[in-house]
Parts: structure tokens; sequence; C-alpha cells
């Protein structure tokens, strides 16, 4: 199950109590590195090892101290703040750079190599989705971290996604999340964004795992259709005839079920009768390029495919 909710960025948002099967909140507050500090939203069964009688999630943790480096975590704020000291001159991001351009980069992880890391990575988001599941068994996953580059010395990591290496669904995203403090920048819709690009450069249409939630899917169905309207003018320039279901998923690696939910979404997919036969499907341009013109809708892509590098 894809593990995002959106509000149309990809910021997180939590999820409604009536809906949620989240385990119970057992951390009130979250330390993020130095000088960040913030609410967690969900349970997440973390162990302590500084305190063993703390062994159910029932008792509160008052303060979570995490490093913003390596996700490492204490209830200790004060070997916290010795971890913090080093960790800022020792340790450093691993994983393969895969993207860079201006201010973000994009680190490529594998969960078997690196598995404490990604495992950590993981336990922080489940404080912050309500249904994932998976934190231990990194193994089979790749971890895509979206990094700030704020100066030539300082970077920080603002979210991630992870996806299966291999996916018999050819689903490109598995789990996803901006950090609270970086959300409402529009840095989800890149991460989005990058996941298919990545789907095209491997010659694959992909699709995140399903279900969504209700603003995972108002996340997704607003990037289907802003990468539809790009790609639409080139594809009915190279085409004489009316641009097909295939084409679209093609041109944007987004899976045909998809695009077919993004075009209905945006009233743009209508039967249309021929003089001879059997009514045909089309798609209109006029509806589409209504629903984006009412729309705030940003048009220029997040991410410049010259700087990726597989």
């Amino acid at each position: 199950m894809a593990d995002l909710a959106s509000t149309g960025d990809s910021s997180t948002a939590r999820s409604s109590p009536a809906s949620s099967t989240a385990e119970p909140l057992n951390v009130k507050t979250v330390v993020f590195g130095d000088d960040l500090e913030f609410d967690a939203w969900y349970g997440c069964s973390f162990y302590s090892p500084e305190n063993e009688k703390r062994k159910s999630t029932s008792q509160l943790i008052d303060k979570l101290f995490v490093c913003n480096r390596c996700f490492k975590y204490s209830t200790d704020g004060s070997f916290m703040g010795q971890h913090l000291l080093l960790c800022s001159t020792a340790f450093q991001v691993p994983g393969k750079v895969i993207y860079q351009y201006n201010q973000f980069s994009i680190r490529e992880i594998d969960g078997e190599s690196t598995k404490l890391y990604c495992q950590c990575l993981s336990m922080f988001a489940k404080l912050f989705l309500d249904t994932k599941s998976i934190y231990f068994a990194v193994d089979k996953f790749k971890f895509y971290v979206l990094i700030h580059h704020i100066s030539s010395k300082s970077e920080q990591a603002v979210g991630f996604f992870s996806k299966e290496k291999l996916s018999w669904d050819e689903n490109n995203l598995a789990c996803i999340l901006i950090f609270p403090p970086f959300q409402g920048q529009g840095l989800g819709q890149m991460l989005i964004e990058f996941s298919y690009q990545l789907s095209i450069l491997e010659g694959v249409v992909g699709s995140p795992e399903k279900p969504l939630s209700e603003y995972g899917r108002n996340s997704y169905y607003l990037y289907w259709c802003t990468a539809i309207f790009r790609v639409l003018p080139a594809l009915s320039e190279q085409n004489s005839h009316s641009v097909s279901i295939d084409e679209l998923a093609t041109a944007t690696g987004i899976r045909q079920d998809d695009v077919v939910d993004a075009l209905r979404t945006m009233s743009a997919l209508q039967m249309r009768k021929q003089s001879a036969g059997d009514p045909i499907w089309a798609i209109s341009k006029a509806n589409i390029e209504a629903w984006i013109s009412a729309r705030n809708v940003r048009l220029k892509p997040l991410i410049d495919l010259n700087y990726i590098s597989l």
C-alpha cells in the first residue's frame, strides 16, 4: 500500500481518526536535529534500550530526539546532542547521487546494503504515515532521498520515496513522505515526477502502490493531469490521428489505467459517434485545457532530465 497523503503537493496530511488503522500514539514530540521540533502524528513501536521499562506503546515518550542526518534516535537529549556533534563531521549520506540540479539532489540507496540507515529512515517516517507497515524488512526496496543543499557546507534530507526492486505490478513507488517541517513547498510533486522519469528511462509505465489515501489520490491526479497536458501538444503534432491512451502512457510513464482515470477526472474522455461502425472513445483537448486553466497548476517540469545520471 502506498503510504501517501497529500494536499496537492504531496505534503503529508493526517488521515481521519475514523479511517486510520495506525498504531497507538506513543511519541508526543519529535526533536529533529538541533532546532526543529514538531508533533508526531502516529505511533511507531520504537524500543528504547536506554529505558528498558518502556516496553509498551501505551507509555508515551514525551520527546524523541532524531538525528537529522542518519535518523538514529534516542530519548536522551544530552546523548543526542553528543551524537549530533560527531555525526555532523563523520556521517555521509549513503548511496549514489543520481540527480543534482540547483539546490536539490536525490540519492539512490539500496535497502539491503545500507540496512540500518533505511530502517531508521523508515521508522522515522512511520511517525507521520498511518498505514506504513514495513520498516525493518528493507532489503527488497530502494530508497530515493531528496536532499536540500542549503549551502556548500550544509545539507538536509527533506523527504524520500521508496520502491520495490522487483515489482510484478510495475509499481514505481511504495511509500513517500516529505518531512513535516519542509511540507507545502511542492517537494512531494518533485518526487512523484522523479519516480515517473525513472519509469520512462527504464522503458516501463508505472503506478504507485494502491490503494491511495484521499490526499494521495488528489496529489497523483494533479500530477497525472498536468503530465498529460504537457505531452499532448507534441503527441498531437507527431500524429495525424487522434492521440491514444498507449501513446500518452509511453510519453508520461503513467500506467494506462491511471491515464484513463486522469482523463475522466478532466471530463476529457468522450464517446463519439461515427458515420459507420461503433462509437469510439476520443480525447477532448479542449476539456483538458479548461481543467488546467481553472487551477493554479505549475506547468514547468520540476525535474530536469539532463541532470539524471543512473
